[in-house]
């Protein structure tokens, strides 16, 4: 039972960093891309392997971004429209040809007249 262990040696890898020639800035929505998952939040930073006050530019910037609509708040929902059906649907539907009554209670009665009134 007297076992032995092989002692292996230790192996360290050099963690990854982010190419310091890279600007974060908010108005380059396609290097934001890159931190950002496809649900639309912010990798961290012993993934992305940026340091402390590269991350904070990132959050910063992609926030930023989003905020001014360059970047969307969430990615996967995201869903391509058509504006021209959108518009004519529009334009039908303020034309007052659709099927809906325009009372839930249908038309109104004429009520009875109180004395004193015209």
């Amino acid at each position: 039972m007297a076992g032995g262990r092989k002692k292996r040696r230790l192996m360290f890898r050099r963690k990854r960093t982010l190419d310091p020639s890279i600007v974060i800035d908010y108005k380059n929505p396609d290097v934001l891309r890159r931190f950002v998952t496809d649900r639309g939040k912010i990798i961290p930073r012993r993934i992305s392997g940026a340091t402390a006050k590269q991350q904070r530019a990132i959050c910063l910037a992609v926030k930023r971004a989003r905020y001014l609509a360059l970047l969307p708040y969430s990615l996967g929902h995201r869903q391509e429209r058509n504006f021209a059906t959108e518009m004519s649907a529009i334009a039908t539907s303020a034309m007052g040809t659709s099927s809906r009554p325009s009372s839930p209670r249908g038309p109104r009665e004429d009520k009875p007249m109180r004395d004193g009134e015209e």
